[in-house]
């Protein structure tokens, strides 16, 4: 027998951003120290930690076209590689986050040139809203706190395009790009 009131699965979301993810032997750094801190929560997989840089889209269904001339836009663009540092673990209401103390400033401009390109591009994804540029390290945590750590730190050399399915914890990488100046 049926369930008449049974309500169909939600639809997947895709959540299509540019990000910079730090080199594979810092992600499985940070996910270890992640899980072993006793804080409780869910550590994010090695393979999804990333600093979000720009958001394009969160819907049902990506637009037709828009991953292309996304890439496409993102393949123009020039900046030289640079330097982050990250030195603070904050962990809030349900999230702990890797930030650093001093502004990024090449983050900064770095997310300013990429939306241009994109708005060149003819599409409407300008950067919007305050940036601070910071990597989710679990969710649902138990303690709120704030403290330094030993700064983590690298030379961001490329970039990525990720359609993130929500509720799947799946990111499928659309394409990389190096930084050049």
């Amino acid at each position: 027998m049926s369930n008449l009131f049974a309500t169909a699965p939600a639809p997947a979301v895709h959540s299509l951003f540019f990000a910079i993810r730090p080199p594979d032997e810092i992600c499985l750094r940070l996910a270890e120290a992640s899980a072993s801190l006793p804080v409780g929560g869910r550590p994010v997989r090695p393979d999804r930690l990333h600093v979000t840089t720009l958001n394009l889209v969160n819907r049902a269904t990506l637009p037709t076209g828009l991953s292309e001339e996304a890439a496409e836009a993102a393949a123009s663009i020039r900046v030289a590689p640079f330097t982050v540092i990250f030195d603070r673990l904050v962990a809030g209401e349900n999230s702990m986050l890797l930030l650093s103390s001093e502004p990024l400033e090449p983050f900064r401009q770095f997310r300013e040139r990429l939306g241009f390109m994109l708005k060149r591009a003819g599409l409407d994804c300008r950067p919007k809203g305050r940036f601070n540029p910071h990597i989710t390290l679990l969710y649902g945590n138990e303690f709120k706190f704030e403290t330094e750590i030993d700064p983590v730190i690298w030379t961001v050399e490329d970039f990525v395009l990720i359609d993130s399915v929500v509720g799947e914890t799946k990111h499928v990488e659309v394409g990389r790009w190096p930084l050049r100046g």
